[in-house]
């Protein structure tokens, strides 16, 4: 019990939480933007047109969704991975799909544009 509670308090700092540090793209903080495109390459090749496919993700990401729903989102899929009770909350409420959903739509639509 006291582990959900503790998920559920983390759950809602996360929604109330606003941008952070320095900002990039469309409102994303450099480290972010950053940390996405050495991951795009890390996939799939780390070669100079891999450099310009996966900066063009991040910009078509950044222009469909907002950082705010773009760092929910990560979040979400982050705490999914781990295990344990105080995590449960985040595969079991369906309200998180939909932020979820509207990053996995606009990843879609970045590889359209730029893959």
């Amino acid at each position: 019990m006291r582990r959900t509670l503790v998920a559920t308090a983390a759950l809602i700092a996360m929604i109330a939480a606003g941008p952070g540090p320095a900002l990039a793209a469309e409102g994303y903080p450099t480290d972010v933007v950053t940390d996405y495109v050495i991951g795009c390459m890390a996939s799939n090749g780390e070669t100079q047109d891999m450099l310009r496919r996966c900066s063009c993700s991040i910009d078509a990401v950044s222009s469909i969704v907002s950082y705010d729903t773009y760092e929910k989102a990560s979040t979400i899929l982050q705490m999914r991975q781990a295990t344990g009770d105080a995590t449960a909350v985040f595969r079991e409420m369906k309200m998180l799909d939909d932020i979820v959903k509207q990053l996995r739509l606009a990843q879609i639509e970045a590889d359209f544009r730029c893959f």
